[in-house]
């Protein structure tokens, strides 16, 4: 099997941090979630020496302290900080805090293109002749995916 699935009952998380590394072999990014019951927070700061991490909040209000900045978190925001930021999360004195984190280490070298859709890691490569099942035999999709790779050989070339 080339994937791992998990599901996570996203309405009943443990509280504190669940880590995904082991429940779907994770080998390039570190990801959890956190789920802090409202008014408690971490108990110390921490930062990394060289991943940057993205905090995404799904559920609930709180702060992110940020190198001495309290910054207010609500349901959407996504709050991406440096390695070296000092950080610390608190949930709100009334709701809890549901978060998904997400950290990855520097790509060397990429992005390769500087026109590459917005893509940090730009090492996709494009099966344009095999269409998922769900578009098979659809002459628009055919239609629209020549356009775009059209536009791709452009900006690449």
């Amino acid at each position: 099997m080339n994937y791992n699935k998990q599901t996570y009952d996203l309405g009943n998380l443990p509280y504190w941090l669940t880590f995904m590394r082991d429940d779907i072999k994770l080998t390039s990014l570190g990801m959890g979630f956190a789920r802090l019951p409202a008014g408690k927070g971490y108990t110390f700061l921490h930062k990394h020496k060289y991943q940057e991490e993205t905090y995404i909040v799904l559920n609930g209000k709180g702060i992110i302290y940020l190198d001495g900045e309290l910054v207010e978190l609500s349901p959407g925001d996504v709050v991406r900080v440096n390695p070296e930021v000092y950080r610390a999360l608190k949930a709100d004195d009334e709701y809890e805090l549901v978060c998904l984190i997400v950290g990855a280490l520097p790509a060397e070298g990429y992005p390769r293109r500087k026109n590459n859709h917005g893509s940090l890691i730009d090492d996709g490569v494009p099966d344009w002749e095999t269409l998922p099942p769900w578009c098979k035999g659809s002459k628009k999709v055919i239609e629209i995916n020549k356009k775009i790779r059209a536009q791709r050989d452009v900006e690449n070339s």
